[in-house]
């Protein structure tokens, strides 16, 4: 006997639906060399949303030029450290076009003494 035939392809749709949030950015962009937009562009549209909002870190690398980060993370951690962790753990997954936004989950253990 043999096999009715496919009725063709099926489409099979998702949508994850969330509220837009103002900026649409939550923690930082990091910025590839050849983005299709630049970063002034980014920093003047993230700047008339929320001023003041976002620090501005240049990098001097081949696929990375710039990050936008929170400036309420650079008072938790260090530019150092922040720019450390981006060219070790993110910039293996970007390439130069790339725009990536980055949502970060800091969390800071202290220990100490009190008398």
């Amino acid at each position: 006997m043999m096999p009715a035939s496919s009725p063709g392809p099926k489409f099979v749709l998702q949508a994850r639906i969330k509220e837009f949030a103002i900026p649409p950015i939550t923690d930082g962009l990091v910025i590839g060399r050849e983005a299709s937009i630049g970063t002034v562009a980014l920093q003047k549209a993230l700047n008339l949303l929320i001023p003041d909002h976002f620090e501005h870190l240049i990098i001097d690398d081949e696929i990375i030029s710039d990050v936008l980060i929170k400036s309420i993370l650079l008072r938790r951690m260090t530019k150092d450290r922040l720019v450390k962790f981006v060219m070790e753990q993110i910039k293996p997954f970007m390439g130069a076009q790339d725009i990536l936004q980055v949502q970060l989950d800091l969390e800071i253990l202290l220990t100490g003494e009190v008398e």
